[in-house]
């Protein structure tokens, strides 16, 4: 992902689009052009759940606009593409996001917070109450230069923990998590959902099973730092937002509304994920949703909730950020 985003400065940003000029009548508001298609991408993984109901109903976006979804591998794949004008709207984690912005302010604006904080430490030790308990512990941890990272490092300080009393190990992958779990090579694992989800599940046997210990917007909120903190954003491409900024209120209007059925359907929504290629199984994704913390909160609204997570970021990695905080710009309005 570094290596990713360094590289960021060197690609070709889609350039401005022209508008015809003609004499101003002002009598006459400006009507808005409607274009053909508009074309969607989700993450492959937890974050594409909450879209995944539009992949098999797709929204009426009215004047015979077209909407086209597609499920993106991972960020590397879905940047270009949103870069190159190949898509219009995609996923991206909250810091990718702020950064592609800070970088190029006319490349991407948020639309909404689509997810928050679902990570979880799991484990099976059943004396681990709070964040206190693992001094002098391994943690193994899925996001290294990512949220789960630096949440966490940010919530060991704030629990009065010294650098280094707990180890953070990032050697194991998030797949392979649940069996080092369950065979005993690893006791304590931070993970976000569905990872949590598929080790319980898999750990569920012997005196004591695998579960929940910690959830870190719990104690995100515990110590002042806001109700919850983002983990997935909506993003749309900045000149298709300027452009078309109805079909793009519509569009947002319709995610907002399969997110909330998402959530009261979970069973349903399963089957849709499944269909939809997000990697995933039906009956994984069912077990997962719960817990998954799926939200719709716009850009103006959310504002607050983003930058109390990037200012994390800042005080531990301000490149993986941008070096800054995204003006307002960066806010669909």
């Amino acid at each position: 992902m570094k290596r990713f985003i360094s590289g960021l400065i060197l690609l070709t940003l889609v350039t401005g689009l022209s508008f015809a000029s003609g004499k101003k009548d002002a009598a006459v508001a400006p009507v808005e052009t409607i274009p053909a298609a508009l074309h969607v991408a989700a993450l492959v993984g937890p974050s594409g759940i909450g879209m995944a109901y539009l992949f098999g109903n797709p929204p009426d976006l009215g004047s015979g606009t077209a909407v086209t979804f597609e499920a993106a591998g991972s960020v590397d794949v879905l940047l270009p593409k949103l870069l190159k004008g190949e898509l219009d709207i995609g996923i991206l984690p909250p810091n990718v996001a702020a950064k592609l912005y800070n970088l190029q302010s006319n490349s991407v604006v948020l639309g909404a917070v689509v997810g928050n904080g679902m990570i979880s430490l799991v484990t099976r030790d059943d004396s681990v109450k709070n964040l206190a308990d693992l001094a002098g512990k391994t943690v193994s941890v899925v996001g290294q230069g990512a949220t789960p990272e630096y949440v966490m490092r940010t919530l060991l300080e704030k629990s009065g923990l010294t650098a280094g009393s707990v180890t953070l190990d990032y050697s194991i992958p998030a797949t392979e998590i649940g069996a080092a779990l369950i065979s005993g090579k690893i006791a304590y694992a931070l993970v976000p959902e569905p990872f949590a989800t598929i080790a319980i599940l898999n750990g569920a046997t012997g005196d004591k099973p695998v579960r929940k210990a910690i959830f870190l917007r719990d104690v995100w909120k515990a110590n002042g730092l806001g109700d919850d903190f983002p983990m997935t954003v909506c993003v749309i491409r900045a000149e298709y937002a300027k452009q078309y900024p109805a079909v793009v209120r519509k569009f947002l209007d319709s995610y907002r509304t399969a997110i909330a059925w998402t959530v009261a359907n979970p069973a349903e929504a399963g089957q849709y994920v499944e269909k939809a290629g997000l990697g995933l199984k039906a009956p994984i994704a069912t077990k997962a949703i719960p817990s998954s913390n799926y939200v719709f909160i716009n850009a103006i609204e959310s504002r607050p909730s983003v930058e109390k997570l990037l200012s994390v970021f800042l005080d531990f990695a301000p490149e993986a950020v941008g070096g800054k905080l995204p003006d307002e710009g960066f806010y669909f309005k």
